[in-house]
């Protein structure tokens, strides 16, 4: 008997289809991409190219652009890895029309569109405002580090860069003698621009370090203090600063690799990367996008929240954002109290709000009896752990109108039905694009160096997001 075997014959002529619409089936993302392509406006990528037709041709930036795209959908990043894709994978050979574009033309169209790139997010956005997926009447507001494409062995400090920079001076030195030996003895000289480039690089860092120590220095904020006091003729109240406060303490250190990176906490430990900001909807729709080399999260609250808004107005969308939810994070009074918005912010970690609130109404009691003349308030200083000064300024807050501290109000706006309703519908409006984005498409870094590169990579990352999540509910 013979063996009952599928026929194979390596020398068949047609293995597949002739048309490329055969390839894949009708439904598949590959199509999605490529139509969302044909709606973009391209004249941003186009505007770059010479209309004389002169020189070689350039791939298509239609062609480019869905397959990268399609390449960040797929959680695919690595240009080498995409020039692969392009002849093995049957997906990619769709959206590149059967084009090979190799590696190094996939990571220059990448970079010089750099600008445009990054403003695809505005138009993925209208994509899916056209389609109605966007509620934007509660938005939640949160932060993520991702690893940059340098290492943290590569920081040095102002010291070690000085010294490297004499190194480098004395290698030029030797360099540059060597030289003019050899074009005495009529030998090809090498040039030195890439010795000379990285030394400049070497202060440009440098300078930036002692600039930033110089603007944190306790005799700048000193000298800050007495024009402030001068323009107003009133001195300014509260604690005085000293020279060993932890406010006048600049950052120690600068990365090589990427200078725009930032030694960043994470729970796991430290990691070389930047703080990429997110907005999103209760459908975990991606509204704003912004990359910071700031470790605390405070400070982006206000930027993102109007990012959110006029994304969704460019995007055509009518309806407004009313409220804002955030993590401890976020929390300061400036954001608590951002005009235009109803901000629902933990003034701390869930487990320690039933303690702030005992503190505060402690706090509030000791006042009370100061007010009452019980106790003077050298005697409530003592008692609060703070300075006279603090407490006079608790004193002339509550005198003032506000007789409760803001993170008392804020807890037992939490603690109503609406307010518990509400900030529980913070995680899972934001967490889950994290956990898409880091841990389903595994994009738990940065390729690309420097500040604008990075934020127009993870715009690119969660325009991404947002078009996967309109094909999942097409």
């Amino acid at each position: 008997m013979a063996y009952n075997f599928v026929a194979a014959d390596r020398d068949q002529l047609m293995l597949m289809p002739p048309s490329v619409a055969d390839w894949l089936p009708e439904d598949h993302l590959a199509w999605f991409v490529l139509d969302v392509v044909a709606e973009l406006d391209l004249s941003a990528f186009y505007a770059v190219y010479r209309l004389d037709g002169r020189g070689g041709a350039a791939y298509d930036p239609r062609i480019m652009l869905a397959v990268l795209i399609y390449a960040y959908c797929t959680g695919e990043r690595s240009s080498r890895r995409i020039e692969k894709r392009l002849i093995e994978d049957v997906a990619f050979r769709v959206v590149a029309a059967n084009q090979r574009p190799d590696h190094a033309t996939v990571a220059r169209f990448r970079a010089n569109h750099e600008t445009a790139v990054a403003g695809l997010f505005g138009q993925a956005l209208a994509v899916c405002a056209r389609a109605d997926l966007l509620r934007p009447g509660l938005i939640a507001v949160d932060g993520t580090k991702l690893a940059a494409n340098a290492s943290r062995d590569a920081n040095r400090t102002a010291t070690q860069i000085a010294e490297q920079i004499l190194a480098e001076a004395a290698a030029t030195d030797a360099a540059e003698d060597v030289a003019a030996v050899e074009a005495e003895q009529g030998e090809p000289v090498n040039t030195l621009r890439e010795r000379n480039g990285r030394r400049a690089k070497l202060r440009k860092l440098l300078d930036e370090l002692e600039g930033e120590a110089a603007q944190k220095s306790y005799e700048s904020h000193l000298a800050r203090r007495a024009e402030i006091e001068a323009a107003t003729g009133k001195p300014i109240r509260g604690r005085r600063p000293s020279p060993g406060s932890s406010t006048h303490k600049s950052r120690g250190q600068a990365n090589l690799t990427d200078p725009d990176s930032r030694l960043l906490k994470t729970k796991g430990g430290y990691v070389q990367g930047y703080n990429a900001q997110a907005v999103a909807t209760q459908d975990q729709f991606v509204i704003a996008a912004e990359v910071t080399n700031c470790a605390h999260d405070a400070p982006a609250y206000a930027p993102m929240v109007k990012a959110a808004k006029q994304n969704l107005r460019s995007a055509g969308e009518k309806r407004r954002v009313r409220k804002v939810v955030a993590d401890a994070g976020y929390w300061s009074t400036e954001n608590a109290n951002l005009i235009g918005v109803e901000s629902f912010i933990a003034p701390g970690r869930a487990r320690e709000l039933s303690r702030i609130a005992e503190i505060d109404q402690q706090r509030s009691e000791i006042l009370d009896r100061v007010e009452a003349g019980q106790i003077d308030t050298l005697e409530a200083s003592e008692q609060l752990g703070v300075t006279r000064a603090r407490v006079n300024q608790l004193l002339r807050r509550r005198r003032g109108g506000d007789p409760d501290p803001l993170t008392t109000i804020m807890i037992a706006k939490l603690n109503t039905p609406r307010g518990r309703r509400t900030y529980n519908k913070r995680a899972a409006s934001i967490e889950p694009v994290f956990a898409q984005i880091k841990h389903n498409r595994q994009l738990r870094t940065l390729t690309r160096r420097g500040l604008a590169a990075a934020n127009s990579e993870w715009k690119l990352i969660c325009a991404t997001h947002n078009l996967m999540k309109a094909y999942r509910l097409a």
